[in-house]
């Protein structure tokens, strides 16, 4: 019985050296890709990066309602890095974000904004924002 268990360690020792060594790409999967942000929510874009949903302010006019300005809709995002935060927005004026801690990470709105709704509509629950996350290889920069 004991020549067995040592039989049966020394074949696990052996396997566990000659065995091929694990890729570490995984460890530097890139995030690309359409993802959806309540806000006050998170995900993670990077593998030290979480994007925050921070909030909207929305000041577009309403249909029924006859404004000076037509107002805008901006959306507001933090970057959160071991090192730090990177606060940034994003609008239709400029829909896309470059990070200054991570320049290949590219943050950008992937679907026009919503319609507003008529003023005497109480506002409904809070919307999703559609984003792009890429990192685009270094060379097309």
């Amino acid at each position: 019985m004991l020549k067995l268990i040592f039989a049966f360690a020394a074949a696990c020792v052996f396997t566990g050296c000659t065995a091929a060594p694990m890729k570490e790409t995984s460890m530097h999967r890139k995030y690309d890709g359409t993802i959806s942000l309540l806000p006050q929510t998170s995900t993670t874009v990077a593998p030290d990066a979480t994007l925050r949903f921070d909030r909207i302010d929305d000041s577009r006019c309403p249909p029924d309602v006859r404004c000076i300005t037509a107002g805008k809709i901006v959306y507001h995002f933090t970057l959160i890095f071991p090192v730090g935060v990177e606060p940034f927005m994003l609008e239709p004026a400029a829909p896309a974000y470059t990070s200054t801690q991570q320049p290949d990470l590219i943050i950008s709105l992937a679907t026009d904004p919503p319609a507003p709704l008529p003023t005497n509509v109480p506002p409904g629950p809070p919307q999703a924002v559609i984003l792009n996350v890429s990192h685009p290889p270094a060379e097309s920069r």
